[in-house]
């Protein structure tokens, strides 16, 4: 595989030579294409227990879940190369009969169309369901999910009761830098790549950072949650994130856990994360 991203690289530095914005285009689609996994037999059974419905965004159907009526709704945000799947502890944990409680797979991934992704697609999909359900009182994300939610409330000046941040990345150079690396791009398709980026989003690279969403943040109160071996997005972020968030004199608090890694898969950060939600705030230890 290192060798065949080599190769790419090698085929987008050439080409940058000939047609700068071919390359350039070609580059971005492949640095926004997530590795679609095909769903299991019991992730698209829990997926089947949601009313299940579909909303279009750019020519694509994106898939939406909804568990529950209860008053007060929840959106739940997957990160990259995930799908709606990994919340399925938390559906299964929170009461539903005072909890909404929805969910999409974000385009090209789990039961969603198209062929890639980006932040700008997340947040399409997020318009798209309040429109279609109305106001939502709770934010949750983990990793680019989180990313993505924090960028929208920034761009759309959205307000909710409370945002839970999972192993977020801090800016969008994190993820970029990792891209430009892995495929050895040369300084002359970098500069491209990022020209193309702007081209496509409005902003320059250096707008998507939460440095710069972290004002617009507009949630009554954050729940930050990272583990120190993280190896995918470091831990160093929550602290960021936090003192970011405090400057801007809204509440947040802030969890940091030891052994789960990049998905912070475990019952003691649903409960932390329900009970934040529940506004009861006793510690639960997540060790």
């Amino acid at each position: 595989m290192k060798i065949v991203l080599r190769i790419i690289g090698w085929y987008f530095n050439t080409l940058s030579r000939i047609f700068p914005r071919w390359s350039a285009k070609q580059s971005f689609y492949l640095f926004a294409y997530p590795m679609k996994a095909k769903l299991t037999d019991d992730q698209q059974n829990f997926l089947n227990s949601a009313v299940r419905f579909k909303l279009r965004i750019e020519g694509d159907n994106v898939q939406y879940y909804k568990w529950g009526s209860g008053p007060a709704k929840i959106l739940f945000v997957h990160g990259w190369q995930s799908n709606s799947y990994r919340w399925k502890p938390y559906v299964d944990a929170i009461d539903l009969s005072k909890y909404t409680v929805y969910a999409f797979d974000a385009p090209g991934h789990g039961n969603s169309e198209s062929k890639f992704c980006n932040i700008p697609l997340y947040e399409k999909s997020i318009s798209a369901l309040i429109d279609y359900a109305g106001d939502l009182d709770h934010f949750v994300g983990h990793s680019i999910g989180s990313f993505a939610l924090a960028s929208y409330m920034f761009h759309h000046k959205y307000r909710v009761q409370s945002y839970v941040s999972l192993a977020s990345p801090f800016d969008a150079n994190e993820f970029l830098a990792n891209y430009k690396e892995r495929i050895a791009l040369s300084e002359r398709s970098q500069k491209y790549l990022a020209e193309y980026f702007e081209s496509y989003t409005s902003h320059p690279i250096s707008h998507y950072s939460l440095s710069v969403f972290a004002v617009g943040i507009m949630a009554e109160r954050t729940l930050v949650m990272h583990d120190r071996e993280d190896d995918v997005t470091p831990y160093q972020n929550a602290i960021k994130i936090k003192n970011l968030i405090i400057g801007t004199n809204r509440d947040v608090d802030m969890t940091i856990t030891e052994g789960l890694k990049h998905g912070l898969k475990s019952d003691d950060v649903v409960r932390r994360v329900i009970r934040f939600l529940d506004h009861k705030e006793a510690y639960i230890s997540c060790n």
